[in-house]
């Protein structure tokens, strides 16, 4: 009997060796090719002087979240301020949090995703609890994280942002060609040169949505509505390369052909682009754009 438990003991230990030591793998892009009605580039003289930062506010959320809705509040109050449409909301709900995340029994839909998983856990950074946001995915002066749980102090990291010249220009324009099908033309001009990659995202987001959601009371509103949430990835969620270097005034031109899910209302949902870094450590919004579909 003695004998028999130490081979068992034996086997438990060499089992939990194997797998403690197993490396996790590199992340592998298993979404589909891009379909491209347009790709160029090349480089311009003509360098726009000027540009100021868009800001991107990524709001992680969930149904089940009794304050989420302050800070939702809070980040569609920042948007509104700024009209001119240099602030972008984005809302993430994430797979990790189910007792915040997970759909109602009773819900028609969930607002789960894996991109907002992956945005969350690669880029961002897991929070300790919901609410909680990030502002330009930037790790502010005299922060240890980039996650920011006290969303009553977005605002003034998006004030400080927005001061900021951008070092991209991106210009955005949504052609719908009927059947759920539209084309998102995508020119992004480089003020300035840099020397590490640089990648392209593309999302569907959607806006007036009703659906189940709990409240600061802790009551439950079935008809309460959302905004500003990322249903579907067009690349992958850290987004497709540009380039591995950028040249000041390099010009990229993309257009890239989307088919809307008929499970999304189309009159209420917009196109978020992202021109970001997120390899070597280092995750930063380089500018952002948004546009509804018409």
């Amino acid at each position: 009997m003695a004998q028999n438990k130490i081979k068992q003991f034996g086997f438990w230990v060499t089992l939990l060796f194997f797998f403690g030591c197993t490396e996790v793998p590199p992340f592998i892009d298993y979404s589909k090719p891009i379909l491209l009605a347009k790709d160029t580039t090349y480089i311009t003289s003509d360098i726009p002087q000027s540009v100021l930062k868009n800001v991107l506010i990524e709001d992680i959320s969930g149904v089940k979240c009794n304050n989420c809705p302050k800070a939702a509040d809070i980040a569609h109050k920042i948007q509104g301020k700024n009209d001119e449409g240099r602030v972008v909301v984005m809302t993430l709900h994430s797979n990790r949090y189910g007792a915040f995340t997970a759909p109602y029994s009773d819900s028609k839909d969930t607002f789960n995703t894996v991109e907002a998983t992956e945005i969350v856990s690669n880029l961002i950074g897991e929070p300790s609890g919901l609410p909680a946001g990030a502002i330009d995915r930037k790790l502010f002066d005299g922060k240890t994280s980039k996650v920011n749980q006290q969303y009553e102090t977005w605002e003034a990291q998006v004030n400080e942002q927005l001061v900021l010249e951008a070092k991209a220009a991106v210009e955005l324009e949504i052609i719908n060609q009927g059947n759920r099908k539209i084309i998102a033309n995508i020119k992004t001009t480089f003020v300035e040169a840099d020397a590490t990659p640089v990648f392209l995202s593309v999302f569907i987001i959607e806006n007036k949505i009703k659906s189940k959601q709990k409240l600061p009371d802790n009551t439950y509103d079935k008809d309460y509505v959302h905004y500003s949430i990322l249903r579907k990835g067009v690349t992958n969620y850290a987004g497709t390369l540009l380039a591995q270097s950028i040249e000041a005034g390099r010009v990229f031109e993309k257009g890239i052909e989307i088919d809307i899910p008929e499970k999304y209302n189309i009159d209420n949902c917009a196109i978020v682009v992202l021109i970001n870094k997120n390899q070597g450590g280092v995750t930063e919004i380089v500018q952002c754009a948004e546009k509804y579909i018409e």
